[in-house]
């Protein structure tokens, strides 16, 4: 991967940033400043170690891959990003957004 790929992750529902999320060769996880820890061990959907406000890992669509339509999710990594950079990642059961970063 070239440069890193970054997107915000948004609850709609409430308008507010959750956090960001980077692809940079790795996948990483950066909780927003004002989110509280234990608010996002509630309703979060990426895991946070104790009391991080971090997750990363090698595999780039670890936490991601259930989020995205079934038939993209044996698909190669670029793809599933192309995926996420054109439409944006949403699912119907809960109102968090993946949307490109400006």
């Amino acid at each position: 991967m070239s440069k890193p790929v970054t997107f915000i992750l948004k609850d709609e529902l409430l308008n507010m940033t959750i956090g960001t999320v980077v692809f940079n060769g790795k996948f990483v996880f950066e909780l927003a400043d004002n989110i509280p820890t234990n608010y996002w061990k509630q309703v979060g959907f990426i895991p946070l170690a104790n009391n991080s406000k971090t997750a990363e890992s090698d595999e780039l669509f670890y936490y991601l891959n259930s989020r995205l339509p079934i038939n993209l999710r044996e698909k190669p990594a670029k793809e599933k990003l192309d995926y996420i950079k054109e439409s944006g990642l949403k699912v119907a059961s809960d109102s968090f957004a993946l949307i490109p970063a400006k």
